[in-house]
């Protein structure tokens, strides 16, 4: 899990991170796949991370692997 009382630029660089292996560990090649995925910042200068745009077929891969998480019971925990 992530540290929200780290830095937000800390806080953001880690959560890129953190998504860049999980999207490794579920088989996409991020440096192909997701060209843009960096920490960054949005228009009213809250840190984030930014994605960028993905092919169709980079798209439709995750919508699969969503897919098969949900159908396999697996969701975001509940705060």
């Amino acid at each position: 899990m992530a540290d929200d009382s780290l830095a937000p630029a800390t806080a953001a660089q880690q959560a890129a991170d953190r998504l860049a292996v999980a999207l490794e560990e579920a088989g996409f090649d991020v440096g192909t796949a997701f060209q843009d995925l960096r920490s960054g910042w949005d228009s009213s200068g809250a840190p984030g991370v930014r994605i960028g745009a993905v092919t169709c077929t980079v798209a439709n891969d995750l919508a699969a692997l969503l897919t098969s998480a949900i159908e396999a019971g697996v969701t975001l925990p509940r705060t």
